[in-house]
């Protein structure tokens, strides 16, 4: 014959499972790091505001020209592109140089990084010989390479 389950096994069962997923929830948890350990990491690193320089003669625009479809989200539209890569441009064996797009002029920048020594002077890169149209394009990204595998 067979005798009824005893409900407490049932509950006994529920509870085990329970425990063990709270026990791996514990250990499952990300480790966590005490306030005065995390400043006291911190007060290594402190960082700087520097406006990166701009060429003159370039009038900035804040928001740039749109198709009329468009109109409705050209402030979205203007700060696409805008872009800084650091990279090692002067064979030094630092990455102190910077290559930036400066959306206000639709120009990108290459510069020694502020702080670092005026190694060279700051020059734009023209996009000449290849086809650009300025009325319906625009710099989209700064991304350094030895593209020719030349070393420099």
């Amino acid at each position: 014959m067979n005798s009824p389950e005893n409900p407490l096994r049932r509950y006994v069962v529920h509870v085990f499972a329970l425990a063990v997923l709270a026990i791996l929830y514990g250990f499952a948890r990300l480790p966590g790091i005490p306030e005065s350990d995390r400043a006291a990491l911190a007060s290594g690193f402190k960082f700087k505001h520097f406006a990166l320089p701009e060429l003159g003669g370039f009038p900035p625009r804040f928001v740039r020209d749109v198709h009329p479809s468009l109109e409705h989200m050209k402030g979205w539209i203007s700060t696409v592109g805008a872009s800084i890569a650091l990279n090692d441009l002067d064979g030094d064996g630092l990455s102190n140089d910077l290559c930036y797009v400066n959306v206000r002029t639709n120009q990108v920048l290459v510069l020694p990084a502020p702080g670092t020594q005026d190694r060279y002077d700051l020059f734009d890169l023209e996009p000449a010989p290849l086809p650009y149209d300025s009325k319906t394009m625009a710099p989209m990204g700064c991304l350094p390479g030895d593209v020719n595998e030349d070393g420099l």
